[in-house]
């Protein structure tokens, strides 16, 4: 029996996942309507107004809180209404009371179920969303960059599409962090995102993924692609200068795209290791594996605005 009852539940899920929310809702109200409908063609006696939890319960996957809210007083009214305006009586009448409050009560026991259980799951899903984010940028960190990525990694591949990774680390941070225009690391870094989030398209991916380290994901962008758009940010921030006048804040940039064969962890160990020739080479450097000959590059606006292949 309770097998039976999973695989009702799992079939309904399922069903109302297949239209949008608008139409669940109104499938759910047609219910609620022939469940009225069915009651005033039976006598008092008969617990036709129970089918009412089972819409409230519906709700659980396709409605809003309100409208369960909503459906939970539609019930309420309909089992009045169904006691008044039914036809004959096949029960006494203590028993009819008996029924009729029974359902009232489990209409309303069914609503706050219903209610806790979507209360529940919007605090989880905040939850969960701000595990995925950087406090002191707003953007996504290391795990949400993992997760993503093997995402990607596996889409590209099956449709043999190009994507790139970008390993970006701010050089000598600690030596600038107190004199760059800012009163804290924390600011230089959130300002820093902000200046790399603002170079890249919409559609790129963008983390903090360490103290002073940031990832871009290049979907559909090939490495050359990928190294103009990293070397018009390296150029942009080395531009900075603090109030000083002494120290500029300059980023190493390693660069892989994928192959074939990659998996994430082949993939991100590449552009790790670009980045360490980025170092190697003094820092305010990109690198990328395999390598691509430096060239005179069109100005940024110009490498954001053109479309990459596809």
């Amino acid at each position: 029996m309770r097998s039976q009852i999973l695989s009702a539940t799992a079939y309904l899920k399922l069903l109302f996942r297949e239209y949008p929310i608008q139409a669940n809702s109104l499938i759910i109200l047609v219910a609620t309507l022939f469940i009225l409908i069915i009651d005033l063609q039976l006598p008092l006696g008969v617990a036709a107004g129970v089918p009412y939890a089972l819409v409230i319960f519906a709700s659980l996957w396709v409605c809003g809180i309100q409208f369960t809210y909503f459906l939970a007083a539609l019930g309420i009214i309909f089992t009045i209404i169904g006691f008044y305006f039914s036809p004959g009586i096949a029960v006494p009448m203590n028993i009819v009371l008996f029924n009729r409050g029974i359902t009232l009560l489990l209409i309303i026991c069914s609503a706050i179920m219903v209610i806790k259980i979507k209360k529940a799951n919007i605090d989880i899903s905040t939850l969960m969303t701000q595990l995925l984010i950087d406090p002191i940028t707003g953007y996504k960190n290391r795990q949400a960059f993992e997760s993503e990525l093997d995402t990607e990694v596996l889409r590209c591949k099956r449709y043999h599409r190009n994507l790139s990774v970008a390993i970006i680390d701010i050089d000598l941070l600690k030596l600038f962090s107190d004199n760059y225009d800012f009163r804290n690391k924390n600011d230089s870094i959130k300002r820093i995102s902000q200046e790399i989030k603002a170079d890249i398209r919409t559609s790129d991916l963008f983390y903090r993924i360490d103290i002073n380290v940031f990832a871009v994901l290049f979907p559909e962008t090939e490495l050359t692609e990928a190294k103009e758009v990293c070397e018009a940010i390296r150029k942009k921030i080395s531009a900075k200068i603090d109030k000083n006048t002494e120290n500029k804040i300059t980023v190493s940039i390693g660069i892989a795209t994928l192959s074939e064969a990659d998996k994430r962890i082949n993939l991100c160990k590449r552009a790790e290791d670009a980045l360490f020739i980025s170092k190697r080479n003094g820092g305010n450097f990109v690198s990328t594996l395999p390598e691509v000959a430096n060239k005179d590059k069109p100005h940024v606006a110009a490498i954001l605005s053109r479309s990459r292949s596809n």
